[in-house]
């Protein structure tokens, strides 16, 4: 099997968090391997470990909300306990 090189992506800042930065990195990196494989679905653990890292930056919401939104997923929070990672047809 080949590596395929990934750029690095356009959306992640220079001074993001590095542990953001890796989660988004991974869950983008799962997304071109579901394309290229034509699997169905990313594994819900990629989407919940970038909610999990994410909840610590408040400020890049918009842009976690966005990338789970896109990969099919949608989340809700919970008052009293942790978040739930609803798996949804796009």
């Amino acid at each position: 099997m080949k590596d395929k090189p990934y750029k690095q992506l356009e959306i992640l800042e220079e001074d993001m968090p590095h542990d953001l930065k890796v989660a988004i990195e991974t869950l983008v990196t799962q997304a071109s391997i579901m394309d290229e494989y034509n699997l169905e679905e990313i594994p819900v653990e990629y989407v919940q470990n970038l909610i999990d890292v994410s909840l610590d930056y408040p400020e890049y919401d918009e842009l976690v909300n966005n990338l789970v939104d896109a990969c099919g997923f949608d989340f809700e929070y919970f008052e009293d306990g942790p978040l739930d990672v609803k798996d949804f047809p796009n």
